[in-house]
């Protein structure tokens, strides 16, 4: 297997209610107003945003992450409505064990609804089929209950706890390790 892919555009996704699509400088706003909210952030491994610059810092993240084919990260848009209510995709992408970690939140006020799944969902058949991954895997706060019952309807299987996995919000960090594999 050759896995020396290389993104030249960026993929845009659409399923029956949603556009995955690049986020700009113009969803600053909405991706602020996503990810200062405690609520989204309480699973997120940060600390709500505080000012919209931080918004704009990530968006540039997620730019140069594609930019240098180390990951894809899509805004989540209802068709039609140019506003994103969220952001999925994939980081941590190692290319030698085509493997990469799947991440995703969505505006509180669009829980519950199927988005997340819809949009998950899409991301996976795009790694499965266009980055050639053979597992993708999601680690999840053990208490972060609804995202990880998702990721079971999906069929992501649960593999262990990873103790102290991670730093986040100043403090060690146990996670769920999940995996989907082609």
């Amino acid at each position: 297997m050759d896995n020396k892919i290389k993104f030249v555009e960026f993929p845009v996704i659409e399923t029956d209610r949603l556009k995955l699509r690049l986020i700009t400088k113009k969803d600053s706003r909405d991706l602020f107003s996503i990810l200062s909210s405690e609520e989204v952030m309480e699973y997120y491994g940060a600390y709500p945003m505080r000012d919209i610059s931080q918004a704009e810092v990530l968006i540039e993240k997620f730019k140069t992450s594609f930019e240098m084919s180390n990951g894809v990260r899509w805004g989540i848009e209802i068709k039609g409505t140019n506003k994103i209510i969220g952001t999925c995709g994939f980081h941590n992408w190692n290319k030698k064990h085509y493997r990469a970690e799947i991440g995703y939140e969505l505006n509180d006020g669009f829980w519950r609804q199927g988005y997340g799944e819809e949009a998950v969902l899409a991301a996976i058949k795009y790694g499965f089929n266009e980055m050639n991954l053979v597992r993708i895997e999601a680690v999840v706060y053990p208490e972060n209950i609804a995202s990880e019952n998702m990721l079971k309807k999906m069929c992501f299987v649960y593999e262990g706890l990873l103790r102290k996995y991670a730093f986040f919000r100043d403090k060690y960090q146990d996670l769920n390790m999940f995996s989907i594999v082609k």
